[in-house]
């Protein structure tokens, strides 16, 4: 079913959330997702489906069969990690990304992406969670700080030029430069 085919949401028509780990996360809800994901842009699409497999926990809201929101916290891929930390002086070692954030524009002002990010936040207790967010970008910005994380560090990316946030649930450790210190003897 495409979105096209999708009825207009209704009041009182029936959302279910899910979370689940990749391994139990059906091919065609992941698909639906990657689907989702790449339709709503602002991410590159080539890394989507490789990175939901390899996720630590996966969101979605359904209705009628169809996958409406999503969001994830995965395990960022080391090089995009090493980069925002270079930016930022921070060190995100251990952290899982909050990523891949989408919700159907027919389903927009529902709540859904809320409810998706928190019950997220509620399975990965415990964990560190850091998420990118362009600074202009208001609807995921709103929804971020709804749910408690707090604005670490800023930066520019070289690639857009845009001004970028990275929110955390926890305060991230400065990096340190590590001084020899047999230079002092």
């Amino acid at each position: 079913m495409r979105n096209a085919d999708l009825k207009k949401p209704e009041p009182g028509m029936d959302v279910r959330y899910c979370f689940t780990p990749p391994d139990e996360t059906p091919e065609a809800v992941l698909d639906q997702i990657s689907d989702l994901v790449a339709s709503n842009g602002g991410v590159g699409t080539s890394w989507i489906k490789e990175n939901l497999q390899k996720a630590f926990l996966i969101g979605y809201a359904i209705c009628e069969d169809r996958v409406v929101g999503t969001s994830t916290h995965k395990y960022p891929k080391e090089q995009y990690r090493k980069k925002i930390e270079t930016e930022t002086g921070l060190d995100f070692s251990g952290y899982l990304e909050r990523g891949y954030t989408a919700v159907d524009p027919e389903f927009r002002d529902m709540g859904i992406g809320g409810k998706v990010i928190q019950g997220l936040i509620e399975r990965s207790e415990g964990q560190k969670i850091y998420v990118t967010i362009d600074m202009e970008n208001l609807w995921p910005l709103r929804m971020t700080h709804r749910v408690g994380m707090v604005l670490a560090a800023r930066f520019i990316n070289d690639r857009t030029g845009h001004g970028l946030g990275v929110f955390t649930n926890v305060t991230p450790c400065r990096n340190v430069l590590k001084v020899n210190l047999e230079q002092y003897h």
